[in-house]
């Protein structure tokens, strides 16, 4: 997807540097569109919120980081796709959004919890354990 969109990856980066300007996000610069590990490549939990809530806005992105489960079928073979937010599906309002992990960055958990119509974004970064990081 960042090579169709962007010609390569580098390109692609620039992009997600250019709406990251766009975000008055002074304190984020990507390198890759994957986020593994890389010197050059860091943002801070407070832009990350940004970067979501601004992301949230997009139906077709919300929905997917609300998906719990979803099959696709590769070669007509029926395969179970789980979401890895442990919070999603058994914490009330919580709807998206992203987990990861690398060595640099340790356990990560991005939260969006909305309820009574106040949404609440929540960052967790650098958690030794995902039982940590889920609470």
């Amino acid at each position: 997807m960042a090579e169709h969109v962007g010609g390569s990856v580098e390109g692609f980066a620039n992009l997600m540097n250019q709406k990251a300007k766009e975000l008055g996000l002074t304190n984020t610069k990507f390198v890759t569109p994957h986020g593994l590990d890389q010197p050059e490549h860091y943002t801070t939990a407070y832009e990350l919120a940004l970067i979501t809530d601004y992301a949230l806005k997009n139906e077709t992105f919300a929905k997917i980081v609300n998906t719990k489960t979803y099959e696709i079928h590769i070669n007509s073979q029926a395969k179970m796709l789980s979401n890895t937010n442990e919070l999603l599906g058994n914490l009330n309002g919580v709807d998206g959004v992203k987990t990861g992990f690398t060595n640099g960055a340790g356990r990560c958990l991005v939260t969006s919890t909305t309820r009574n119509s106040h949404q609440i974004i929540c960052v967790v970064l650098g958690a030794d354990t995902k039982k940590i990081r889920t609470r």
